[in-house]
């Protein structure tokens, strides 16, 4: 907790903690649309942090990289780190010298090719759990599932998928443990140096290989550039997808209406995925103001930091008719999950296919499941939403 600077007006000041409240612990979309009361808020946790609350000033600010820096995403930041994570803590021009490197690995033409690994990675998972009756469906398949994407997309064998799952959860998860993340962190940054080693060696068709053989700002890509857009991938591509996978099966768990609507018109599914990811946007990065400016109705100083909160942006009734309602025929869904700007998801194109396919799959061979009776579901907030388990259960009991 820190004092209100002299800028920041007393009736603004709102105690708000998106990542150990008990609140936002509980039901984090809720304790979000609770803000919707002002336009913006300043919290005293963390730091100190504005909080937008309206979809036009989140997105102005996603995309106003001058006045809004990206050096630091996350509140609270980890200051201990010098190094900063590409292309995520850098601002144009500099970001984009990067972002030219991983978009092309990433765009519409590179997934259609990793389509068939996507599918058969998601049918034998679900061809496991299926006849088994029930499931932990984190464990069992939202961490999984992109993980093992994400190891075939660096050319390593399935089998590796489980250590990268264990790392992820450790780097990501223990929020309340800095030496446990970093610890993990390099674990992490040891393996994937020892693999651009190898690569350099033996060059393979997957994406360390292609990072290693493109340029950043006319130089070939360096083994220390190279680690540092494997570390973004890593963490961009495990969690988020997984984050949004459990968010969805819990919606459907829970809403059989909806779920006999994706099983009986599967053609749906791809607006289902849309509407879910809109509704349960899970993302919310932070920003650094980079000088004295009026934003949002209020005087910010250089340095204070701003929360853009992708579930508050993509549930604003100013943007979105019925915000709260799932409707998966929604048109002009422009949505926040992704971002917007020149920070907008390179991996979308990747992620929205995982959905897809995710969603397709599983309810072909299981269309009727529900969360397990009696059983507590928990979460985690901050940075990134997810539930931290989801046991479900379906046919004879």
């Amino acid at each position: 907790m820190v004092q209100r600077p002299d800028h920041v007006p007393a009736e603004l000041v709102r105690e708000i903690d998106h990542v150990f409240g008990a609140d936002f612990l509980a039901d984090p979309f809720e304790a979000f649309a609770a803000l919707r009361d002002r336009r913006v808020h300043w919290s005293p946790v963390h730091g100190g942090y504005w909080v937008l609350t309206r979809n036009a000033d989140i997105r102005e600010a996603m995309q106003r990289p001058d006045l809004f820096s990206s050096r630091y995403t996350g509140i609270p930041a980890h200051v201990s780190r010098t190094e900063k994570l590409a292309p995520l803590e850098m601002d144009p021009p500099e970001h984009t010298a990067y972002r030219r490197v991983i978009a092309p690995l990433l765009a519409p033409k590179a997934v259609a090719a990793r389509v068939a690994a996507i599918e058969t990675s998601c049918a034998e998972l679900v061809d496991t759990i299926a006849p088994k009756g029930s499931c932990e469906l984190v464990a069992d398949f939202a961490q999984p599932f992109p993980t093992r994407i994400f190891t075939n997309l660096l050319g390593l064998p399935p089998a590796e998928a489980e250590r990268f799952v264990s790392w992820n959860n450790l780097l990501l998860h223990s929020q309340d443990k800095p030496e446990v993340r970093r610890e993990a962190g390099i674990e992490i940054n040891t393996y994937l140096r020892d693999l651009i080693a190898e690569r350099r060696r033996e060059p393979r068709d997957d994406m360390v290989s292609a990072l290693l053989a493109a340029e950043i700002d006319g130089e070939p890509t360096s083994d220390p550039q190279a680690q540092n857009l494997c570390f973004l991938l890593f963490i961009a591509g495990l969690d988020t997808v997984t984050a949004a996978l459990s968010f969805c099966f819990r919606f459907l768990a829970e809403h059989p209406g909806h779920r006999r609507l994706l099983v009986e018109r599967p053609e749906l599914i791809p607006g289902a995925a849309e509407e879910l990811l809109r509704v349960h946007a899970f993302i919310n990065p932070a920003r650094t103001v980079t000088r004295d400016t009026e934003f949002a109705g209020v005087a910010m100083r250089e340095g204070d930091r701003v929360l853009c909160s992708t579930a508050l942006g993509s549930n604003d009734p100013e943007e979105f008719p019925d915000p709260l309602e799932v409707r998966f025929d929604r048109t002009a869904n422009r949505h926040l999950a992704f971002g917007v700007g020149p920070h907008r998801c390179a991996g979308s194109h990747l992620a929205r296919d995982e959905m897809t396919t995710a969603l397709q799959l599983w309810h072909a061979a299981i269309p009727d499941y529900e969360v397990t009776p009696g059983e507590t579901i928990t979460l985690h907030a901050g940075g990134s939403m997810g539930l931290d388990r989801l046991p479900l259960v379906w046919g004879s009991r």
